[in-house]
């Protein structure tokens, strides 16, 4: 199995495991284990918090003196056991408790699987726009899988999904890898400083757009199935809403490289923040599923176009001994934090309306949209002058 390939197959397994959590987890809490919604959310949101302390604390400790393969080994694991432990538990603290311990070691195997695709794109001319498109693979026939078989045999199925997932992505962690993968990090190697990093030009701002164009989707992951049901559909349909939404993320994922070659970053940046605004006032204005279909087709601007954009940032200006560090930080506050504090936010606005949730996200893409523009003409004028 060549890089290309073991990339692909460890992002497809992850991203199954994700399109059950993403969509499926607040209501399987729900439904599942018989909490209310301000409950789940409640848990969802401290879950959030702790998927970012995982990531600016145990993460960098593991990746001090581990292989990128060990930290997937290992994270891997305790995420199986946790899962498991969902089985026998019952009541509000100890839901609490799993949940917010399953949040610190489940996500924490994004940024691993994006460090180490980072590392492979500039040691091993990784294509990772191709690699990261099986993750979305992934997730959408997991969510094909769930959403036929849930109204079949209950919300019970979410767990056994996710189980079995992590079960075999977990075997498949200790089978034959890239010997770059296998190898620790040497001792005398430079350390990237969060200062050092701060000082690589344009990256805070960068992170700053990551942060608020990934928050923005909070009411989306947390809502988006129960507003569905709200408007009627039925679980198998709720499955196909949501993988129209991915069908697209792969379209871009696949033909990103070749689409936007020449584009900056930062232009990049600002279409997937137009295109965020777009999507949210669209369900607020237009409060039926033919409409929430349309307006999912902009996830391939305002979750894909966004994360290619970041990527694509760190992989040509941040060292590749900073890159742990870069993930670890879009990790904790881009898809972690900023989605936690953002869900308080849109769960305020829920009590108002669920249309209203999702309207108050522009409160975050408009000013996202104007720092990327800002920053797309200052590196379009650089690159002119090169």
């Amino acid at each position: 199995m060549n890089v290309q390939q073991w990339m692909s197959v460890r992002f497809f397994l992850f991203f199954m495991g994700w399109g059950i959590f993403l969509p499926y987890w607040t209501g399987y809490l729900v439904d599942g284990k018989g909490l209310s919604i301000e409950q789940a959310s409640i848990m969802m949101s401290i879950g959030l918090i702790m998927r970012g302390i995982s990531t600016v604390t145990l993460y960098p400790m593991m990746k001090k003196t581990a292989s990128d393969l060990r930290v997937l080994q290992w994270v891997s694991a305790a995420a199986l056991v946790l899962a498991c432990s969902y089985i026998p538990a019952q009541g509000y603290v100890a839901l609490l408790l799993i949940t917010a311990l399953f949040n610190f070691f489940f996500p924490m195997l994004m940024p691993a699987l994006d460090a180490t695709a980072g590392s492979l794109t500039q040691h091993s001319n990784l294509r990772y726009a191709k690699a990261r498109s099986y993750g979305s693979m992934g997730f959408i026939c997991m969510v094909l899988i769930i959403s036929m078989l849930s109204g079949a045999f209950g919300d019970q199925l979410f767990l056994i999904g996710m189980i079995v997932v992590l079960s075999v992505f977990t075997a498949l962690t200790w089978t034959k890898a890239p010997e770059s993968v296998r190898l620790a990090p040497e001792p005398t190697a430079e350390r990237a400083s969060f200062k050092k990093l701060f000082q690589v030009r344009y990256f805070p701002l960068v992170l700053l757009l990551a942060i608020l164009l990934q928050g923005a989707h909070a009411a989306y992951y947390n809502y988006g199935y129960l507003y569905l049901q709200e408007l009627g559909v039925s679980k198998y349909y709720i499955g196909m809403i949501i993988n129209v939404s991915v069908l697209f993320e792969i379209a871009l994922f696949t033909y990103a490289d070749r689409l936007f070659k020449k584009w900056t970053p930062g232009m990049m940046f600002a279409l997937a923040a137009a295109g965020s605004t777009i999507r949210w006032c669209i369900i607020y204005l237009f409060p039926n599923v033919e409409m929430f279909i349309v307006s999912q087709l902009f996830h391939s601007l305002s979750f894909a176009l966004a994360h290619y954009a970041f990527m694509r940032f760190i992989t040509l200006h941040v060292p590749t001994h900073y890159l742990p560090t870069a993930q670890g930080l879009y990790a904790t506050f881009a898809q972690s934090f900023a989605t936690a504090l953002m869900t308080f936010f849109a769960t305020y606005l829920y009590t108002m309306s669920m249309q209203t949730a999702f309207l108050g996200m522009i409160v975050f893409t408009i000013p996202a949209f104007f720092i990327a523009f800002y920053i797309g003409r200052k590196q379009l004028s650089t690159t002119k002058k090169q």
